[in-house]
């Protein structure tokens, strides 16, 4: 398939999912504003003056959440104690950039960055997965999770679709030996989200498999096995920034278990959740079951979702590439170990395990026909409802 005709494949969907979200998410603004744009000017009729009136229509329903955080990182930079910490660099910098062509608004730079990030994923994913699927088949595993109830996100001013670019790019760029460029792309990945970090583990395993599985040629090949430290490099870069900066990494060396907190996270964090950690996944589990009230039950069933994707198509997952399923299994696994305390244990759940994105691979095998309509129609839905309580600030928190 041609660039062009791929591109159109993909672009025509979102395009149209970016029009119906956005009346979805106005909608909900309107019924609860929350911003003081929104609650001083009215969606109907047009009000003046115009650039008020079309920040509130378009940009005013997405500023919920994280994406306050990445604005206030875009406009002043990180600041001690106020939450801002926790948050990696690279998305609110490319925001900061973007704003410049929409005179200076941040919102509509992290928009502009999550929308053509998003775009351009679903291109490299879709190349990603012709190395194992017909062409068909590919398309149809980016229609599934473009279409998914947690791919909302992707359409918000929040760090995902950065992040799932960058990953993707290091797969392929791994999947072709070019491994300089495949760190690269990991690197940037770390400075994006923390999870950056466990493309080490996929990225290892394939170099394992270039080499043939020969320690001797690991060796010979010792230029491009060095280029795997660009990951940790990256995230050691922006540990180094916030400890010199502002003091903040502070580890227990009585208490090994908080250096996972306190390496990925931020003691700044409590800021935004007042209680978190990880923990090993059954407890975090343990205590979100004790804790079931309707934002828990959503983050346990869209989680489950997931969970149930790679117990059914683990196998055929693994046989497809086993880095897709090493690095699948380990973001379900430190989804499944970060608890955000007794009130709202798995806050954010659904879109961590969204960042597995290679279980849509085995998928998009079965889902064909009436099938693929129904699950299309009903992620659809899903996708609507999380849109509207996104908006809203309605019993879930993304």
């Amino acid at each position: 398939m041609r660039i062009s005709q791929r591109l159109l494949s993909i672009l025509v969907p979102w395009l149209m999912l970016r029009i119906l979200l956005s009346l979805i998410v106005l909608g909900a603004s309107s019924a609860r504003p929350n911003t003081s744009l929104e609650k001083t000017v009215n969606v109907w009729p047009v009000s003046s003056p115009p650039e008020a009136w079309i920040k509130r229509v378009l940009l005013e329903p997405w500023r919920r959440w994280d994406s306050e955080y990445f604005e206030y990182i875009a406009e002043r930079g990180y600041r001690r104690d106020d939450g801002t910490l926790q948050f990696h660099p690279l998305y609110p910098l490319l925001g900061r950039s973007a704003s410049f062509l929409f005179a200076g608004n941040v919102t509509a730079g992290l928009l502009a960055v999550s929308s053509v990030s998003c775009i351009l994923f679903l291109l490299v994913f879709v190349r990603l997965a012709e190395f194992n699927l017909p062409q068909d088949d590919s398309q149809r595993a980016a229609g599934l999770l473009l279409h998914g109830p947690m791919a909302f996100i992707l359409f918000a001013p929040y760090s995902e679709g950065l992040f799932l670019l960058f990953t993707a790019l290091t797969l392929l760029m791994a999947r072709r030996g070019s491994w300089w460029m495949a760190a690269v792309a990991g690197g940037l990945a770390t400075l994006t989200r923390q999870q950056g970090i466990f493309l080490v583990l996929p990225l290892v395993w394939e170099l394992w498999e270039w080499c043939q599985y020969d320690i001797s040629k690991v060796v010979r090949r010792w230029r491009s096995v060095t280029s795997l430290l660009l990951i940790p490099a990256s995230l050691l870069g922006w540990l180094a920034y916030r400890g010199l900066t502002f003091g903040d990494i502070v580890l227990d060396a009585h208490n090994p278990r908080t250096w996972v907190y306190g390496l990925l996270i931020s003691k700044d964090a409590t800021q935004v959740v007042a209680e978190q950690r990880f923990d090993l996944p059954w407890n975090a589990l343990a205590d979100a079951l004790r804790s079931l009230q309707t934002s828990t039950v959503f983050d346990l069933v869209l989680g489950g979702m997931f969970v149930g994707m790679f117990v059914a198509g683990g196998r055929a997952l693994w046989r497809m590439r086993k880095s897709y399923f090493l690095y699948a299994g380990v973001i379900l696994l430190v989804s499944f170990s970060y608890n955000t305390g007794a009130f709202l244990p798995y806050m954010g759940l659904p879109r961590h395990c969204l960042l597995a994105f290679p279980l849509f691979l085995p998928m998009a095998t079965w889902a064909r026909g009436r099938l693929e309509t129904l699950v299309l129609v009903g992620g659809f839905l899903g996708m609507a409802v999380l849109a509207f309580s996104y908006a809203a600030k309605i019993f879930w928190v993304p």
